[in-house]
């Protein structure tokens, strides 16, 4: 038998002869993993200590090792035998060593490597023979690899008793993910039991830098010191931070201090804790199986890319929707709702969408009108007048049918389909509480589900013409705890109870507030294993339904997601309160669900709980224009909050501002949702995606970026006439005026007055914008809408770095159907290349399917020129339309050309 250290070293020459060539990747080319027998018969660590004695080419068996190698630690889990390559990866077996706290443990697991692509591998364990639940087909976009990647940027380290493994980027050794027992049992092995999987991760420094594990009120940056419970709940985000709210995303990011960020995604629909501790990161799931997705970026917008190609990149949203939202919970008649949209044009006030809460409905039953406050004939006519103002009109879903009216036609029509949630008997609908009363609940993964959605949908658009969907209480969201129609679903002490399994993550009984855990679903699905996925599915089959009633895109806003929701539909984050401090959490909230691939997202402007004030909302309305979603939504038992009801100038002058901003921005971001469309970036980004190696960065929620250019540095605090923004070291300006900020790398006290928001430029970046200072309002019509906006001239605003050049893009499809799929988009690349003294900013067109020819560019707008240009061309012909500005530095010249064309504009300075 070869000794230790020759294994040792015949391992690293052929790791070193297969990298020949490759600085930063390794070769697949008859890789293996390295494998040691014992992590206490070596000095294990990132990447020292033995291989496997077999050969590269051959599977991998070993001998048990000895009563002296086996962990002393309590649990020290499964060991590991037979490591066989296959086309895409490895499979491994793992035996039980001794068992876990909870019992009933997996004797015999299955580990599955797959090689999923350079950046990404996917580890699965699950029981080699019995069947368990899985997440349903269909989360997961991308197709399994028939194949490898010829060149990985990991390499994956095995121990095989206890069972351990450890994945590590082949460019600095950094470990990525390491589930080895430490040698003082800081953690236990793998645990693999009927009712709760354990896996543990050490961390190679203390304290490291993650974000993610949601949804949750929280700061951006985690607690290293904390448990993050995964479940679905109706708990509104003003209730303690930290605890688990609508959505579940069992993802985080990892940022190193040398500004390289990795990704670790838990493919797992059950309730879990996620235990952070200094030195390690522990998973406690109550069921399913172990699916792990590591993605090595090595950027933070890299991690993302990688995370969404896997689970689905953005949903193209409507342009519309990018509008000013208003809602509340308390519009009680049709007459209500029309003042409102009166109001708005009253106060000269731009609004998009109105929006409906439950008022609508007929004793709070889904698809029904009160036909006294509502009336059809009303509605009817509320929603001719939105259309033809170009505005739109979403009303509220809630999943629960009221089951006590036999006459309910769509109560009917549910018990028809048989698609609805059963109790444990697999026969008896299982009963609820929401707001009509007792409820069913629809089954959305019975087959029979979509032709009842879609059916329901559909006569309701004969009485009202939405243009979208509101989809709420879809946790599910239960005012009883599990079934309110029975107690059959009652356990004996000692028989295995979902609602309390032996590990309760996060402590409460998991039916509190939402249904019996103990009831089914289609093929006998427990809903202990499927409850998280509830609004998932009912998002997807309302996307469906009315995708093929409207004949375009979709707009959808869920309160529930899960892992790949934003690529059917838009999320806000519920039910805050009217202070400060949700103001301040709506960023971090924003934030993270970009993380997790939900970049139509933002919160209740003006706060839904409690009642707002003038300083409060003004803020949030500067802020809020700049959430990719933005609506303002209340309470009906607080006070009214539209801009025009605080009977102030002020507020009114605000929204204007506000709302107009967001439209003048709206190409800009419309673009950056087509970049998220195609590549699955996020649309905002916290400021460490774009300086991973700032240590200023990693904990910043109180700013953030729209794409990789503007920095918005909102107000927070209640009086406060200025704010201390961070200004990463880089060329910044001010957006408004163009003004160089100096110094840069520091923290600044800026100037914000009660209507001002600071906004400032990257330099290097060029913006599209549509000023809506441009747009005349007809004596007869109403303020600016979407609509009108996509017709008004371009601004582009030319940000200089310190090389005088630049880049950007700007997108444009007609806003509303998926002919852009068949090419019908124009895309547009600007760029401005410099020698400091001469310019030339040039656009190219490099896609032209959707005309535009009469949409012109009226100027460009340029920061960062040192001094007054000597000429100006435009297309090679001189011109006078420009103006400078000494004070600020900045350049504006008057163009009358079509975004249609390409065309070049010459400066050169004295």
């Amino acid at each position: 038998m070869a000794s230790r250290p020759l294994i040792q070293a015949i391992v690293l020459f052929l790791l070193l002869s297969l990298a020949v060539g490759v600085d930063t990747q390794l070769s697949t080319k008859n890789y293996k993993p390295t494998i040691r027998k014992s992590y206490y018969d070596s000095n294990f660590g990132a990447n020292s200590g033995s291989a496997s004695e077999s050969s590269a080419s051959s599977s991998t068996t070993s001998e048990s090792s000895s009563s002296s190698s086996v962990s002393p630690c309590q649990y020290p889990g499964y060991s590991m035998t037979n490591v066989i390559p296959t086309n895409n990866g490895f499979l491994a077996t793992l035996n039980l060593i001794s068992p876990g706290p909870y019992g009933q443990d997996s004797p015999e697991l299955t580990l599955q490597i797959i090689l999923q692509s350079e950046q990404i591998v996917r580890f699965t364990i699950f029981d080699s023979k019995v069947n368990r639940w899985e997440v349903i087909p269909g989360v997961i976009k991308a197709p399994v690899p028939s194949g490898r990647p010829s060149v990985v940027d990991y390499n994956i380290e095995f121990t095989q008793e206890p069972f351990g493994f450890s994945i590590n980027r082949v460019s600095n050794g950094e470990v990525i993910f390491n589930t080895t027992i430490p040698l003082g049992c800081t953690f236990n092995g793998l645990i693999f039991s009927e009712n709760y999987l354990e896996l543990s991760t050490s961390f190679s420094t203390p304290n490291p830098n993650l974000y993610g594990l949601g949804e949750r009120t929280s700061p951006l940056r985690l607690s290293n010191n904390i448990t993050y419970t995964i479940f679905n709940k109706d708990q509104g985000t003003a209730s303690t931070p930290n605890i688990n709210l609508y959505g579940s995303h069992p993802f985080y990011m990892q940022l190193s201090p040398n500004g390289q960020a990795h990704g670790v995604f838990l493919f797992n629909s059950n309730a879990m804790d996620v235990v952070i501790q200094p030195n390690s990161l522990t998973y406690k799931v109550v069921g399913g199986i172990l699916d792990l997705y590591f993605f090595l970026g090595p950027t933070p917008n890299e991690v993302i890319q990688q995370y969404t190609s896997i689970i689905g990149t953005t949903h193209m949203p409507t342009y519309w929707s990018l509008g000013w939202h208003q809602c509340r919970w308390g519009y009680h008649t049709v007459e209500d709702t029309l003042n409102v949209v009166t109001n708005y044009s009253l106060y000269n006030i731009p609004l998009e969408t109105m929006w409906n809460d439950i008022d609508y409905m007929d004793k709070y039953k889904d698809f029904t009108l009160d036909p006294d406050n509502f009336p059809q004939p009303l509605m009817a006519e509320l929603i001719s007048l939105l259309h033809g103002n170009n505005q739109h009109y979403i009303m509220i879903v809630d999943p629960g049918i009221y089951n006590q009216d036999d006459q309910y036609q769509t109560y009917q029509d549910l018990m028809a389909s048989g698609a609805y949630i059963r109790q444990s008997d697999g026969q008896t609908p299982l009963v609820g509480k929401v707001w009509p009363g007792y409820t069913l609940f629809p089954d959305f993964l019975h087959p029979n589900a979509q032709s009842f959605w879609t059916q329901q949908f559909r006569g309701w658009y004969k009485q009202v013409e939405f243009d979208g969907v509101w989809i709420d209480m879809n946790e599910p969201s239960n005012f009883c705890d599990g079934d309110c129609g029975s107690s059959s679903d009652y356990m004996p002490p000692g028989e295995f109870n979902p609602n309390i399994p032996p590990y309760l993550p996060g402590g409460v009984p998991l039916d509190d507030n939402t249904l019996n855990m103990t009831s089914l679903q289609y093929n006998n699905t427990l809903f202990y294993d499927s409850h998280n996925l509830f609004g998932y599915t009912e998002g997807i089959a309302t996307r469906i339904a009315i995708e093929g009633i409207l004949g375009t895109r979709s707009t959808i806003i869920s309160r529930s997601s899960y892992a790949g929701s934003g690529y059917h539909y838009g999320h806000w984050l519920g039910d805050n309160t009217s202070t400060f401090t949700d103001l301040y959490y709506s960023i971090p909230g924003i934030l993270a669900m970009n993380m997790f691939g939900i970049p139509m997202v933002g919160a209740d402007i003006c706060g839904f709980n409690g009642n707002t004030t003038i300083e409060l909302c003004s803020r949030w309305l500067q802020l809020g224009n700049f959430y990719p979603f933005s609506r303002n939504h209340n309470s009906y038992n607080s006070m009214s909050q539209e801009p025009y009801s605080f009977n102030s100038t002020q507020v009114v002058d605000i929204a204007i501002s506000s709302i107009n901003l967001k439209y003048t921005l709206a190409p800009f971001y419309y673009t950056l949702f087509s970049i998220s469309h195609t590549s699955g970036d996020p649309v905002v980004r916290p400021l460490f995606f774009e300086y991973p190696t700032d240590p200023n960065t990693y904990a910043l929620d109180t700013q953030f970026l729209v794409g990789t250019s503007l920095m918005v540095s909102p107000v927070l605090t209640d009086g406060a006439r200025s704010v201390n923004a961070y200004f990463p070291n880089d060329v910044w300006y001010d957006y408004f005026t163009g003004q160089l900020v100096l110094p840069v790398g520091k923290f600044q006290n800026l100037s914000a007055p009660i209507d001002y928001i600071n906004v400032h430029l990257r330099g290097g970046n060029i913006i599209p914008t549509q000023p809506t200072s441009q747009y005349v309002r007809p004596s007869d019509g109403i303020p600016v809408t979407l609509s009108n906006a996509k017709q008004l001239p371009f601004n582009l605003i030319v940000a200089l770095d310190t090389n005088g050049t630049a880049n950007g893009q700007v997108y444009l499809d007609d806003g509303l159907t998926y002919q852009f799929e068949n090419g019908e988009y124009t895309n547009v690349f600007f760029s401005v290349l410099s020698d400091q003294s001469q310019y030339k900013f040039i656009s190219i067109v490099e896609a032209s399917g959707y005309d535009v020819s009469t949409i012109y560019v009226d100027t460009i707008t340029v920061y960062g020129v040192e001094n007054s240009p000597s000429n100006v061309n435009v297309n090679g012909q001189p011109t006078n339309q420009y103006t400078f500005s000494n004070l600020y530095n900045s350049l504006i010249i008057q163009l009358n050309v079509t975004i249609y064309e390409n065309f070049e504009v010459d400066w050169v300075l004295n």
